[in-house]
Protein backbone atom coordinates (compact mmCIF):
# COMPACT_ATOMS: atom_id res chain seq x y z
CA UNK A 1 0.00 0.00 0.00
CA UNK A 2 1.19 3.52 -0.78
CA UNK A 3 -0.08 7.12 -0.65
CA UNK A 4 -1.67 6.85 -4.09
CA UNK A 5 -3.73 3.80 -3.16
CA UNK A 6 -4.85 5.38 0.12
CA UNK A 7 -5.97 8.51 -1.74
CA UNK A 8 -7.89 6.39 -4.28
CA UNK A 9 -9.66 4.50 -1.48
CA UNK A 10 -10.58 7.60 0.53
CA UNK A 11 -11.02 10.35 -2.02
CA UNK A 12 -9.33 13.75 -2.00
CA UNK A 13 -11.25 15.29 0.91
CA UNK A 14 -10.98 12.36 3.35
CA UNK A 15 -7.31 11.90 2.45
CA UNK A 16 -6.56 15.54 3.30
CA UNK A 17 -8.33 15.35 6.66
CA UNK A 18 -6.73 11.99 7.44
CA UNK A 19 -3.28 13.29 6.58
CA UNK A 20 -3.77 16.11 9.11
CA UNK A 21 -4.82 13.53 11.73
CA UNK A 22 -1.65 11.59 10.97
CA UNK A 23 0.56 14.67 11.25
CA UNK A 24 -1.11 15.59 14.56
CA UNK A 25 -0.37 12.11 15.93
CA UNK A 26 -4.03 11.33 16.60
CA UNK A 27 -3.79 7.61 15.73
CA UNK A 28 -2.15 4.81 17.64
CA UNK A 29 -1.44 1.41 16.09
CA UNK A 30 -1.92 -1.38 18.64
CA UNK A 31 -0.89 -4.34 16.48
CA UNK A 32 0.61 -4.44 13.01
CA UNK A 33 2.26 -6.71 10.48
CA UNK A 34 3.19 -6.76 6.83
CA UNK A 35 -0.44 -7.40 5.83
CA UNK A 36 -2.42 -5.10 8.12
CA UNK A 37 -2.97 -3.42 11.47
CA UNK A 38 -5.36 -2.70 14.33
CA UNK A 39 -5.44 0.85 15.67
CA UNK A 40 -7.32 3.53 17.62
CA UNK A 41 -7.98 7.11 16.55
CA UNK A 42 -8.92 10.13 18.65
CA UNK A 43 -11.49 12.41 17.00
CA UNK A 44 -14.73 13.69 18.51
CA UNK A 45 -14.70 10.23 20.15
CA UNK A 46 -12.25 7.35 20.43
CA UNK A 47 -12.60 4.94 17.50
CA UNK A 48 -11.37 1.41 16.81
CA UNK A 49 -10.24 0.50 13.31
CA UNK A 50 -8.46 -2.24 11.39
CA UNK A 51 -7.18 -3.08 7.93
CA UNK A 52 -6.18 -6.41 6.40
CA UNK A 53 -4.85 -7.01 2.89
CA UNK A 54 -4.25 -10.37 1.23
CA UNK A 55 -3.16 -10.33 -2.41
CA UNK A 56 -5.85 -8.24 -4.18
CA UNK A 57 -8.39 -8.57 -1.36
CA UNK A 58 -8.51 -5.53 0.96
CA UNK A 59 -10.80 -5.41 4.00
CA UNK A 60 -11.11 -2.58 6.53
CA UNK A 61 -13.47 -1.02 9.04
CA UNK A 62 -13.69 1.86 11.49
CA UNK A 63 -16.20 2.35 14.31
CA UNK A 64 -16.82 6.02 13.39
CA UNK A 65 -20.19 7.07 11.85
CA UNK A 66 -18.55 8.14 8.58
CA UNK A 67 -17.39 4.57 7.92
CA UNK A 68 -20.74 2.94 8.72
CA UNK A 69 -21.40 2.50 4.98
CA UNK A 70 -18.00 0.90 4.39
CA UNK A 71 -16.19 4.12 3.38
CA UNK A 72 -12.44 4.56 3.84
CA UNK A 73 -12.68 7.36 6.42
CA UNK A 74 -10.13 9.92 7.61
CA UNK A 75 -9.25 7.74 10.64
CA UNK A 76 -8.37 4.83 8.34
CA UNK A 77 -6.32 7.22 6.19
CA UNK A 78 -4.36 8.43 9.23
CA UNK A 79 -3.77 4.89 10.51
CA UNK A 80 -2.76 3.61 7.05
CA UNK A 81 -0.27 6.47 6.71
CA UNK A 82 1.15 5.69 10.16
CA UNK A 83 1.37 2.03 9.17
CA UNK A 84 3.26 2.53 5.90
CA UNK A 85 5.57 5.09 7.52
CA UNK A 86 6.38 2.65 10.32
CA UNK A 87 7.14 -0.02 7.69
CA UNK A 88 9.69 2.24 5.98
CA UNK A 89 11.09 4.00 9.07
CA UNK A 90 14.71 3.16 9.90
CA UNK A 91 13.71 2.60 13.54
CA UNK A 92 9.94 1.94 13.58
CA UNK A 93 9.83 1.19 17.31
CA UNK A 94 11.86 4.25 18.37
CA UNK A 95 9.04 6.05 20.16
CA UNK A 96 8.07 2.88 22.08
CA UNK A 97 11.74 2.21 22.92
CA UNK A 98 12.15 5.76 24.23
CA UNK A 99 9.17 5.30 26.53
CA UNK A 100 10.32 1.88 27.67
CA UNK A 101 13.81 3.24 28.37
CA UNK A 102 12.34 6.05 30.48
CA UNK A 103 10.05 3.66 32.38
CA UNK A 104 12.89 1.27 33.16
CA UNK A 105 14.69 4.13 34.93
CA UNK A 106 11.78 4.71 37.34
CA UNK A 107 11.67 3.26 40.87
CA UNK A 108 9.49 0.15 41.20
CA UNK A 109 7.19 1.83 43.74
CA UNK A 110 6.54 4.78 41.41
CA UNK A 111 5.70 2.50 38.49
CA UNK A 112 3.31 0.50 40.71
CA UNK A 113 1.60 3.72 41.79
CA UNK A 114 1.19 4.91 38.19
CA UNK A 115 -0.19 1.55 37.09
CA UNK A 116 -2.58 1.46 40.04
CA UNK A 117 -3.90 4.95 39.26
CA UNK A 118 -4.40 4.01 35.62
CA UNK A 119 -6.27 0.84 36.64
CA UNK A 120 -8.59 2.79 38.96
CA UNK A 121 -9.77 4.88 35.98
CA UNK A 122 -9.88 1.99 33.48
CA UNK A 123 -11.93 -1.06 34.49
CA UNK A 124 -10.64 -3.05 31.52
CA UNK A 125 -7.02 -2.47 32.54
CA UNK A 126 -7.82 -3.45 36.11
CA UNK A 127 -9.27 -6.79 34.92
CA UNK A 128 -6.24 -7.42 32.73
CA UNK A 129 -3.86 -6.74 35.60
CA UNK A 130 -5.78 -8.98 37.99
CA UNK A 131 -5.67 -11.74 35.35
CA UNK A 132 -1.91 -11.40 34.89
CA UNK A 133 -1.39 -11.40 38.67
CA UNK A 134 -3.49 -14.53 39.24
CA UNK A 135 -1.45 -17.54 40.27
CA UNK A 136 -3.61 -20.45 41.44
CA UNK A 137 -6.11 -22.08 39.02
CA UNK A 138 -9.19 -20.96 40.96
CA UNK A 139 -8.17 -17.28 40.99
CA UNK A 140 -7.08 -17.47 37.36
CA UNK A 141 -10.47 -18.82 36.26
CA UNK A 142 -12.25 -16.15 38.32
CA UNK A 143 -10.15 -13.41 36.67
CA UNK A 144 -10.85 -14.88 33.23
CA UNK A 145 -14.57 -14.91 33.97
CA UNK A 146 -14.50 -11.23 34.94
CA UNK A 147 -12.59 -10.27 31.80
CA UNK A 148 -14.93 -12.24 29.51
CA UNK A 149 -18.10 -10.51 30.73
CA UNK A 150 -19.77 -8.38 28.07
CA UNK A 151 -22.49 -6.52 29.93
CA UNK A 152 -25.09 -7.47 27.31
CA UNK A 153 -25.25 -7.33 23.53
CA UNK A 154 -22.05 -6.28 21.76
CA UNK A 155 -22.80 -3.90 18.90
CA UNK A 156 -20.29 -3.38 16.11
CA UNK A 157 -18.18 -0.85 17.99
CA UNK A 158 -18.17 -2.73 21.29
CA UNK A 159 -17.24 -5.93 19.45
CA UNK A 160 -14.02 -4.30 18.24
CA UNK A 161 -13.11 -3.22 21.78
CA UNK A 162 -14.00 -6.62 23.19
CA UNK A 163 -11.83 -8.41 20.64
CA UNK A 164 -8.85 -6.25 21.60
CA UNK A 165 -9.56 -6.99 25.26
CA UNK A 166 -9.27 -10.72 24.53
CA UNK A 167 -5.57 -10.33 23.72
CA UNK A 168 -4.74 -10.27 27.45
CA UNK A 169 -6.24 -13.71 28.31
CA UNK A 170 -4.76 -15.10 25.11
CA UNK A 171 -1.29 -13.98 26.20
CA UNK A 172 -1.77 -15.36 29.72
CA UNK A 173 -2.93 -18.78 28.48
CA UNK A 174 -0.16 -18.89 25.87
CA UNK A 175 2.43 -18.37 28.62
CA UNK A 176 0.70 -21.08 30.67
CA UNK A 177 1.10 -23.65 27.88
CA UNK A 178 4.72 -24.46 28.78
CA UNK A 179 4.30 -24.35 32.59
CA UNK A 180 1.03 -26.24 32.92
CA UNK A 181 -0.41 -27.54 29.62
CA UNK A 182 -3.21 -29.44 31.43
CA UNK A 183 -4.45 -26.21 33.04
CA UNK A 184 -3.99 -24.37 29.74
CA UNK A 185 -6.21 -26.99 28.07
CA UNK A 186 -8.96 -26.67 30.70
CA UNK A 187 -8.95 -22.87 30.74
CA UNK A 188 -8.78 -22.44 26.96
CA UNK A 189 -11.78 -24.78 26.68
CA UNK A 190 -13.57 -22.72 29.33
CA UNK A 191 -12.84 -19.52 27.37
CA UNK A 192 -13.98 -21.04 24.07
CA UNK A 193 -17.27 -22.23 25.56
CA UNK A 194 -17.93 -18.76 26.97
CA UNK A 195 -17.06 -17.13 23.65
CA UNK A 196 -19.40 -19.45 21.73
CA UNK A 197 -22.30 -18.15 23.82
CA UNK A 198 -21.11 -14.54 23.56
CA UNK A 199 -20.66 -14.77 19.79
CA UNK A 200 -24.37 -15.38 19.27
CA UNK A 201 -25.04 -12.06 21.05
CA UNK A 202 -22.52 -9.95 19.16
CA UNK A 203 -22.31 -8.03 15.89
CA UNK A 204 -18.94 -9.28 14.74
CA UNK A 205 -19.23 -8.07 11.13
CA UNK A 206 -15.61 -6.92 11.38
CA UNK A 207 -14.57 -10.50 12.19
CA UNK A 208 -12.24 -9.59 15.07
CA UNK A 209 -13.96 -11.71 17.74
CA UNK A 210 -14.01 -14.60 15.27
CA UNK A 211 -10.26 -14.17 14.77
CA UNK A 212 -9.68 -14.33 18.52
CA UNK A 213 -11.85 -17.46 18.78
CA UNK A 214 -9.71 -19.11 16.10
CA UNK A 215 -6.60 -18.28 18.15
CA UNK A 216 -8.10 -19.72 21.36
CA UNK A 217 -9.22 -22.93 19.63
CA UNK A 218 -5.79 -23.36 18.03
CA UNK A 219 -4.25 -22.96 21.50
CA UNK A 220 -6.77 -25.50 22.84
CA UNK A 221 -5.59 -28.12 20.31
CA UNK A 222 -1.91 -27.50 21.08
CA UNK A 223 -2.56 -27.75 24.81
CA UNK A 224 -4.42 -31.05 24.31
CA UNK A 225 -1.41 -32.51 22.50
CA UNK A 226 1.18 -31.16 24.95
CA UNK A 227 -0.76 -32.20 28.06
CA UNK A 228 -1.32 -35.72 26.78
CA UNK A 229 -5.04 -35.48 27.52
CA UNK A 230 -6.80 -38.87 27.56
CA UNK A 231 -8.01 -39.71 24.05
CA UNK A 232 -11.50 -40.76 25.15
CA UNK A 233 -11.84 -37.63 27.27
CA UNK A 234 -10.68 -35.45 24.38
CA UNK A 235 -13.09 -37.24 21.99
CA UNK A 236 -16.06 -36.41 24.21
CA UNK A 237 -14.94 -32.83 24.74
CA UNK A 238 -14.27 -32.24 21.03
CA UNK A 239 -17.60 -33.70 19.92
CA UNK A 240 -19.52 -31.50 22.38
CA UNK A 241 -17.66 -28.41 21.20
CA UNK A 242 -18.33 -29.19 17.53
CA UNK A 243 -22.04 -29.61 18.31
CA UNK A 244 -22.13 -26.09 19.80
CA UNK A 245 -20.56 -24.20 16.88
CA UNK A 246 -21.23 -23.73 13.17
CA UNK A 247 -17.99 -22.17 11.92
CA UNK A 248 -15.58 -25.17 11.87
CA UNK A 249 -13.53 -23.69 14.69
CA UNK A 250 -12.32 -27.17 15.69
CA UNK A 251 -11.05 -28.89 12.52
CA UNK A 252 -10.51 -32.57 13.29
CA UNK A 253 -7.07 -32.67 11.65
CA UNK A 254 -5.74 -30.43 14.45
CA UNK A 255 -6.76 -32.97 17.09
CA UNK A 256 -6.33 -36.25 15.20
CA UNK A 257 -2.86 -37.16 16.48
CA UNK A 258 -3.66 -35.99 20.02
CA UNK A 259 -6.72 -38.25 20.09
CA UNK A 260 -4.63 -41.37 19.59
CA UNK A 261 -6.14 -44.67 18.50
CA UNK A 262 -8.52 -44.98 21.47
CA UNK A 263 -9.70 -41.40 21.18
CA UNK A 264 -10.14 -41.68 17.43
CA UNK A 265 -12.27 -44.81 17.84
CA UNK A 266 -14.37 -43.13 20.54
CA UNK A 267 -14.90 -40.04 18.39
CA UNK A 268 -15.82 -42.15 15.33
CA UNK A 269 -18.43 -44.05 17.37
CA UNK A 270 -20.09 -40.80 18.40
CA UNK A 271 -20.19 -39.49 14.84
CA UNK A 272 -21.32 -42.78 13.29
CA UNK A 273 -24.27 -42.85 15.68
CA UNK A 274 -25.42 -39.50 14.27
CA UNK A 275 -24.72 -40.50 10.65
CA UNK A 276 -26.76 -43.71 11.00
CA UNK A 277 -29.92 -41.60 11.29
CA UNK A 278 -29.25 -39.67 8.05
CA UNK A 279 -31.33 -40.90 5.09
CA UNK A 280 -29.89 -41.17 1.58
CA UNK A 281 -31.16 -38.62 -0.94
CA UNK A 282 -31.01 -39.25 -4.69
CA UNK A 283 -30.96 -36.96 -7.69
CA UNK A 284 -34.74 -37.32 -7.95
CA UNK A 285 -35.20 -35.39 -4.70
CA UNK A 286 -34.16 -31.94 -5.95
CA UNK A 287 -36.69 -30.13 -3.75
CA UNK A 288 -35.54 -31.93 -0.61
CA UNK A 289 -33.94 -29.80 2.09
CA UNK A 290 -31.75 -31.82 4.43
CA UNK A 291 -32.00 -30.83 8.12
CA UNK A 292 -28.96 -28.96 9.36
CA UNK A 293 -28.19 -31.60 12.00
CA UNK A 294 -27.81 -34.19 9.23
CA UNK A 295 -25.61 -31.90 7.11
CA UNK A 296 -23.36 -31.34 10.11
CA UNK A 297 -23.13 -35.06 10.96
CA UNK A 298 -22.07 -35.87 7.39
CA UNK A 299 -19.47 -33.09 7.49
CA UNK A 300 -18.00 -34.62 10.66
CA UNK A 301 -17.84 -38.06 9.02
CA UNK A 302 -16.19 -36.54 5.95
CA UNK A 303 -13.50 -35.07 8.20
CA UNK A 304 -12.83 -38.51 9.69
CA UNK A 305 -12.53 -40.13 6.25
CA UNK A 306 -10.05 -37.46 5.15
CA UNK A 307 -7.96 -37.84 8.31
CA UNK A 308 -7.86 -41.62 7.73
CA UNK A 309 -7.34 -41.16 3.98
CA UNK A 310 -10.25 -43.61 3.55
CA UNK A 311 -11.47 -42.99 -0.01
CA UNK A 312 -14.29 -45.56 0.00
CA UNK A 313 -15.84 -44.14 3.17
CA UNK A 314 -15.39 -40.60 1.87
CA UNK A 315 -17.39 -41.39 -1.30
CA UNK A 316 -20.02 -43.21 0.75
CA UNK A 317 -20.47 -40.13 2.94
CA UNK A 318 -20.49 -37.65 0.07
CA UNK A 319 -23.06 -39.72 -1.85
CA UNK A 320 -25.56 -39.61 1.02
CA UNK A 321 -27.05 -36.49 -0.55
CA UNK A 322 -27.23 -36.26 -4.36
CA UNK A 323 -30.02 -33.71 -4.58
CA UNK A 324 -27.91 -31.03 -6.32
CA UNK A 325 -25.12 -30.69 -8.85
CA UNK A 326 -22.92 -29.32 -6.09
CA UNK A 327 -23.07 -32.72 -4.34
CA UNK A 328 -21.75 -34.42 -7.49
CA UNK A 329 -19.10 -31.72 -7.85
CA UNK A 330 -17.71 -32.56 -4.39
CA UNK A 331 -17.54 -36.26 -5.28
CA UNK A 332 -15.78 -35.56 -8.59
CA UNK A 333 -13.18 -33.39 -6.84
CA UNK A 334 -12.63 -36.09 -4.21
CA UNK A 335 -12.04 -38.68 -6.96
CA UNK A 336 -9.48 -36.39 -8.56
CA UNK A 337 -7.83 -35.71 -5.20
CA UNK A 338 -7.31 -39.45 -4.61
CA UNK A 339 -6.26 -40.15 -8.23
CA UNK A 340 -9.35 -42.10 -9.35
CA UNK A 341 -9.76 -40.55 -12.83
CA UNK A 342 -12.08 -43.19 -14.30
CA UNK A 343 -14.37 -42.96 -11.30
CA UNK A 344 -14.37 -39.16 -11.59
CA UNK A 345 -15.62 -39.40 -15.19
CA UNK A 346 -18.33 -41.88 -14.20
CA UNK A 347 -19.61 -39.61 -11.43
CA UNK A 348 -19.43 -36.55 -13.72
CA UNK A 349 -21.55 -38.24 -16.40
CA UNK A 350 -24.02 -39.39 -13.77
CA UNK A 351 -24.20 -35.85 -12.36
CA UNK A 352 -24.91 -34.40 -15.81
CA UNK A 353 -27.69 -36.93 -16.33
CA UNK A 354 -29.31 -36.13 -12.97
CA UNK A 355 -28.71 -32.34 -13.03
CA UNK A 356 -28.31 -31.16 -16.65
CA UNK A 357 -29.18 -27.56 -15.70
CA UNK A 358 -26.56 -27.26 -12.95
CA UNK A 359 -24.12 -24.47 -13.83
CA UNK A 360 -20.68 -25.91 -14.50
CA UNK A 361 -21.70 -29.57 -14.66
CA UNK A 362 -20.95 -29.83 -18.39
CA UNK A 363 -17.57 -28.25 -17.75
CA UNK A 364 -16.77 -30.91 -15.14
CA UNK A 365 -17.65 -33.68 -17.61
CA UNK A 366 -15.67 -31.90 -20.35
CA UNK A 367 -12.62 -31.73 -18.07
CA UNK A 368 -12.80 -35.47 -17.52
CA UNK A 369 -13.14 -36.03 -21.28
CA UNK A 370 -10.07 -33.89 -21.90
CA UNK A 371 -8.08 -35.82 -19.28
CA UNK A 372 -9.05 -38.99 -21.13
CA UNK A 373 -8.04 -37.49 -24.52
CA UNK A 374 -11.64 -37.11 -25.75
CA UNK A 375 -11.14 -33.52 -26.96
CA UNK A 376 -13.92 -33.48 -29.58
CA UNK A 377 -16.48 -34.72 -27.06
CA UNK A 378 -15.30 -32.08 -24.56
CA UNK A 379 -15.70 -29.25 -27.13
CA UNK A 380 -19.17 -30.45 -28.05
CA UNK A 381 -20.24 -30.35 -24.40
CA UNK A 382 -18.75 -26.91 -23.80
CA UNK A 383 -20.40 -25.54 -26.94
CA UNK A 384 -23.72 -26.82 -25.64
CA UNK A 385 -22.92 -25.25 -22.26
CA UNK A 386 -22.21 -21.88 -23.91
CA UNK A 387 -25.45 -21.99 -25.90
CA UNK A 388 -27.35 -22.93 -22.76
CA UNK A 389 -25.83 -20.16 -20.62
CA UNK A 390 -23.71 -17.69 -22.64
CA UNK A 391 -21.40 -15.67 -20.44
CA UNK A 392 -17.79 -14.98 -19.49
CA UNK A 393 -17.28 -18.31 -17.72
CA UNK A 394 -18.68 -20.50 -20.50
CA UNK A 395 -16.79 -18.41 -23.09
CA UNK A 396 -13.49 -19.00 -21.26
CA UNK A 397 -14.11 -22.73 -20.89
CA UNK A 398 -15.01 -23.06 -24.57
CA UNK A 399 -11.94 -21.09 -25.62
CA UNK A 400 -9.59 -23.14 -23.45
CA UNK A 401 -10.89 -26.38 -24.95
CA UNK A 402 -10.90 -25.25 -28.61
CA UNK A 403 -7.14 -24.90 -29.25
CA UNK A 404 -6.45 -24.50 -33.01
CA UNK A 405 -10.17 -24.55 -33.82
CA UNK A 406 -10.89 -21.45 -31.75
CA UNK A 407 -11.04 -18.99 -34.66
CA UNK A 408 -13.95 -20.84 -36.26
CA UNK A 409 -15.75 -21.57 -32.99
CA UNK A 410 -15.28 -17.97 -31.85
CA UNK A 411 -17.20 -16.66 -34.85
CA UNK A 412 -19.98 -19.16 -34.21
CA UNK A 413 -20.15 -18.11 -30.55
CA UNK A 414 -20.30 -14.39 -31.40
CA UNK A 415 -23.02 -15.09 -33.97
CA UNK A 416 -24.95 -17.01 -31.31
CA UNK A 417 -24.74 -13.98 -29.02
CA UNK A 418 -25.83 -11.60 -31.79
CA UNK A 419 -28.88 -13.72 -32.55
CA UNK A 420 -30.01 -13.45 -28.93
CA UNK A 421 -29.68 -9.66 -28.65
CA UNK A 422 -32.76 -7.60 -27.86
CA UNK A 423 -33.78 -4.95 -30.40
CA UNK A 424 -34.65 -1.55 -28.92
CA UNK A 425 -37.31 0.93 -30.01
CA UNK A 426 -34.72 3.12 -31.75
CA UNK A 427 -33.61 0.22 -33.96
CA UNK A 428 -30.35 -0.46 -32.14
CA UNK A 429 -29.59 -3.71 -30.35
CA UNK A 430 -28.48 -4.15 -26.74
CA UNK A 431 -25.01 -5.63 -27.25
CA UNK A 432 -23.95 -5.53 -23.58
CA UNK A 433 -23.19 -9.24 -23.30
CA UNK A 434 -21.24 -9.38 -26.56
CA UNK A 435 -19.26 -6.27 -25.60
CA UNK A 436 -18.36 -7.70 -22.20
CA UNK A 437 -17.01 -10.83 -23.87
CA UNK A 438 -15.08 -8.89 -26.51
CA UNK A 439 -13.45 -6.79 -23.79
CA UNK A 440 -12.61 -9.98 -21.88
CA UNK A 441 -11.12 -11.36 -25.12
CA UNK A 442 -9.03 -8.19 -25.53
CA UNK A 443 -10.68 -7.55 -28.92
CA UNK A 444 -10.88 -3.82 -28.21
CA UNK A 445 -11.05 -2.59 -31.83
CA UNK A 446 -13.93 -4.96 -32.52
CA UNK A 447 -15.65 -3.91 -29.30
CA UNK A 448 -15.24 -0.19 -30.06
CA UNK A 449 -16.73 -0.59 -33.54
CA UNK A 450 -19.72 -2.43 -32.10
CA UNK A 451 -20.25 0.03 -29.22
CA UNK A 452 -20.19 3.01 -31.59
CA UNK A 453 -23.28 1.88 -33.48
CA UNK A 454 -25.24 -0.14 -30.90
CA UNK A 455 -26.59 0.26 -27.35
CA UNK A 456 -25.04 -1.18 -24.17
CA UNK A 457 -25.14 -0.85 -20.41
CA UNK A 458 -23.42 2.38 -19.35
CA UNK A 459 -21.05 0.52 -16.99
CA UNK A 460 -19.72 -1.57 -19.89
CA UNK A 461 -19.27 1.58 -21.98
CA UNK A 462 -17.13 3.08 -19.20
CA UNK A 463 -15.04 -0.11 -18.95
CA UNK A 464 -14.44 -0.06 -22.69
CA UNK A 465 -13.60 3.66 -22.64
CA UNK A 466 -10.99 3.07 -19.95
CA UNK A 467 -9.37 0.34 -22.06
CA UNK A 468 -9.23 2.31 -25.35
CA UNK A 469 -8.64 5.88 -24.10
CA UNK A 470 -4.88 5.85 -24.68
CA UNK A 471 -5.12 4.82 -28.35
CA UNK A 472 -8.58 6.19 -29.22
CA UNK A 473 -9.20 9.29 -27.09
CA UNK A 474 -12.10 10.77 -29.08
CA UNK A 475 -14.17 7.55 -29.34
CA UNK A 476 -13.47 6.99 -25.64
CA UNK A 477 -14.75 10.48 -24.85
CA UNK A 478 -17.93 9.65 -26.75
CA UNK A 479 -18.45 6.52 -24.62
CA UNK A 480 -17.87 8.46 -21.39
CA UNK A 481 -20.36 11.07 -22.59
CA UNK A 482 -23.02 8.45 -23.28
CA UNK A 483 -22.52 7.02 -19.79
CA UNK A 484 -22.76 10.48 -18.20
CA UNK A 485 -25.94 11.28 -20.15
CA UNK A 486 -27.48 8.09 -18.79
CA UNK A 487 -26.44 8.80 -15.19
CA UNK A 488 -27.17 12.53 -14.90
CA UNK A 489 -31.00 12.65 -14.94
CA UNK A 490 -31.33 10.30 -11.97
CA UNK A 491 -28.15 11.32 -10.14
CA UNK A 492 -28.29 12.55 -6.55
CA UNK A 493 -25.83 14.12 -4.16
CA UNK A 494 -24.28 10.76 -3.35
CA UNK A 495 -23.77 9.63 -6.95
CA UNK A 496 -22.26 12.89 -8.23
CA UNK A 497 -18.84 11.55 -7.22
CA UNK A 498 -19.27 8.91 -9.95
CA UNK A 499 -20.75 11.22 -12.61
CA UNK A 500 -18.37 14.19 -12.35
CA UNK A 501 -15.25 12.12 -13.24
CA UNK A 502 -17.06 10.94 -16.40
CA UNK A 503 -17.70 14.54 -17.45
CA UNK A 504 -14.08 15.44 -16.71
CA UNK A 505 -12.85 12.51 -18.84
CA UNK A 506 -14.87 13.83 -21.79
CA UNK A 507 -13.30 17.28 -21.39
CA UNK A 508 -9.79 15.86 -21.09
CA UNK A 509 -10.00 13.43 -24.01
CA UNK A 510 -11.86 15.57 -26.55
CA UNK A 511 -11.93 19.31 -25.94
CA UNK A 512 -14.02 19.95 -29.04
CA UNK A 513 -16.60 22.69 -29.49
CA UNK A 514 -19.34 20.05 -29.43
CA UNK A 515 -18.24 18.74 -26.03
CA UNK A 516 -17.76 22.25 -24.61
CA UNK A 517 -21.34 23.02 -25.63
CA UNK A 518 -22.47 19.77 -24.01
CA UNK A 519 -20.79 20.71 -20.71
CA UNK A 520 -22.36 24.17 -20.85
CA UNK A 521 -25.73 22.55 -21.43
CA UNK A 522 -25.21 20.43 -18.28
CA UNK A 523 -24.44 23.58 -16.29
CA UNK A 524 -27.56 25.27 -17.62
CA UNK A 525 -29.93 22.34 -17.17
CA UNK A 526 -28.70 21.35 -13.71
CA UNK A 527 -27.72 24.74 -12.29
CA UNK A 528 -30.10 24.24 -9.35
CA UNK A 529 -28.05 21.26 -8.21
CA UNK A 530 -25.52 23.20 -6.16
CA UNK A 531 -23.48 20.22 -5.07
CA UNK A 532 -23.07 19.05 -8.67
CA UNK A 533 -22.02 22.57 -9.75
CA UNK A 534 -19.59 22.79 -6.83
CA UNK A 535 -18.00 19.45 -7.65
CA UNK A 536 -17.66 20.43 -11.31
CA UNK A 537 -16.01 23.70 -10.23
CA UNK A 538 -13.63 21.84 -7.96
CA UNK A 539 -12.76 19.41 -10.77
CA UNK A 540 -11.98 22.32 -13.08
CA UNK A 541 -14.79 21.53 -15.53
Amino acid sequence: MDHRQIKELAGHAAFGRGNRYFEQGRVSISTQGADGFEATAQGTDRYRLWLQQEHDDLQFACSCPAAADGSFCKHLVAAALAWIHSETDDDPAKSEDDLLTALLKQPRERLAEWLHQAALSDAGLEKQLRLKLSSDPKTLKKSLSALLRTGGFLDWRRSQDYALRLLAPLDVLESLLERDPELCFELSEYVVKRLLRIYSRADDSGGMIGDRMQEFTELHSRAAAKAGVSGTRLAGSLHKLKKEEDWNLFPLERYWDALGSKGQAAYIRRVDKAVAAVPRITGDDEDFSMPYENVRALAWREEIARCERDFDTLIEVLSHDLSSGYDYEKIIKACREFGHDALAMSWAERGLKDHPQWHGMRRLVAEEYQRAGLDAEARELLWEDFRHQPGLDTWRWLKDASADQWSKIRQQALAELANRERRLDDGRRDVSRRLRILIEDDALEEALELATTQAAHHGILVTLAERVAADHPKPAASLYRRAADFELPGADAKSYQDVVPLIKKVAQLDDSRENRDWIQEIRTRYKARRKLMGMMDKAGI
